[in-house]
């Protein structure tokens, strides 16, 4: 697999400077339990990270102590740091400076200064959103001659929706149409949509396993476009209020 090169004036354009938007970036990682690769030592060291929590009262980012105690003393003594992740195929990167050890919730773990800018790389057609666990809408898939299931959406667009299923092995094939789904968008409306599934993996999340299915929303009329802007908006208020915002 290639990759796309990125351009000066791209790169820009998907970074955001405001403060607000930053925490809520970093939020969405810790709530979901997203595991973040950390790049230091001058581009030398790398180890796995999950984020733990942000001290908004001194501006700090905390997360999981590394289970290498070298790597650990390393990345301590290095000033700059470059954090990376890619959930729901949308990379997402910033750049912090020196780490300090602290103790969160009785345990060791790192703390830093919550960065300047967050870069979030959103190639795609239209904006998807990732939802907080609390605001998940229900997809409802019917099919003749197969048990009904519920998935929980967990990211989704004017395009398309990402949805999970825990514990369970998912037997749609890419490619494959669902002609009877409902989604649940919480208060704005029900949509009874098709789906077509373009791509299909395993999740573990916290020792458990999620089959995810990634689809292209079909024959969308204008009204469900109006009510999928209507609950992207919704959340996105909703959560900026939570925090703070």
């Amino acid at each position: 697999m290639t990759t796309q090169p990125i351009s000066a004036d791209e790169l820009e354009r998907f970074t955001t400077r405001n403060p607000r938007e930053i925490h809520f970036y970093l939020h969405q990682l810790i709530n979901d339990g997203e595991r973040v690769s950390v790049n230091f030592s001058e581009g030398k060291e790398t180890e796995l990270t999950m984020l733990l929590d942000i001290n908004a009262d001194e501006n700090m980012l905390i997360f999981d102590w590394g289970g290498s105690e070298t790597a650990n003393r390393n990345l301590m003594q290095s000033e700059r740091n470059f954090f990376a992740c890619a959930p729901h195929g949308v990379k997402n990167q910033f750049v912090c400076g020196e780490v300090y050890e602290t103790i969160f919730r009785k345990r060791r773990a790192f703390a830093t200064r919550v960065p300047a800018h967050y870069t979030r790389l959103q190639r795609r057609e239209f904006f998807r959103l990732a939802l907080p666990m609390t605001l998940r809408p229900s997809c409802i898939i019917q099919q003749e001659g197969s048990p009904t299931l519920q998935l929980s959406v967990v990211d989704i667009s004017i395009g398309g929706i990402a949805a999970e299923l825990s514990g369970s092995q998912l037997a749609y094939e890419i490619g494959q149409t669902l002609p009877r789904v409902q989604i649940d968008l919480k208060g704005v409306g029900l949509l009874d949509v098709a789906l077509d599934v373009r791509n299909k993996t395993a999740v573990q999340r916290g020792g458990k396993t999620s089959d995810r299915i990634g689809c292209r929303l079909i024959n969308l009329t204008h009204a469900m476009e109006n009510q999928l802007q209507r609950f992207i908006t919704d959340v996105q208020r909703e959560e900026r209020a939570r925090l703070g915002g």
